[in-house]
């Protein structure tokens, strides 16, 4: 019984070596040719590569100047792209369009866009909470940007 194992092992070895080595390793045949092109497939949806959101939480606004400080606000927004900024009161679930107008007189506004940073002008101090969409060159003639929930949609925004 033991010698029927040791030959059956033995036998099994023997076997894997023979299909390991008897494999060659030939030249590959020749190319076929090139088959007919597929068809056309369908148009993903636009992404937002070129697009940045930042939200700036607990900004306490000081009358006068206010500067943002934006690393995000590249060389290649300033030059061709924009900024476009919202602000609303924390806790708030609605965002309102810069400038801020109350009654007839604005009250906050973008006052200066530099490269990394933006520069508030307000008429009044509070803590607020900042969005701004800063946009490569892009063509965005369907988006009403006075509307903060179509924008978000647009550009597929994270909350």
């Amino acid at each position: 019984m033991k010698t029927k194992k040791v030959k059956s092992q033995y036998i099994f070895l023997i076997l894997i070596v023979l299909f390991t080595f008897s494999c060659s390793d030939g030249e590959d045949g020749a190319i076929g040719p090139v088959g007919p092109q597929g068809e056309q497939g369908v148009n993903g949806q636009d992404g937002n590569a070129n697009v940045v959101n930042v939200t700036i939480d607990d900004f306490d606004l000081e009358i006068g100047n206010n500067v943002i400080d934006i690393p995000e606000l590249t060389q290649e927004i300033f030059d061709t792209g924009f900024v476009y900024g919202y602000v609303t009161v924390p806790g708030n679930t609605f965002w309102e369009t810069l400038p801020l107008s109350l009654a007839t007189d604005v009250a906050l506004e973008i006052d200066r866009i530099e490269v990394g940073q933006l520069t508030l002008l307000s008429t009044f101090a509070q803590n607020l909470r900042f969005r701004f969409i800063l946009v490569e060159n892009s063509n965005v003639n369907s988006v009403d940007f006075s509307n903060f929930l179509e924008v978000k949609e647009y550009y597929n925004l994270k909350n």
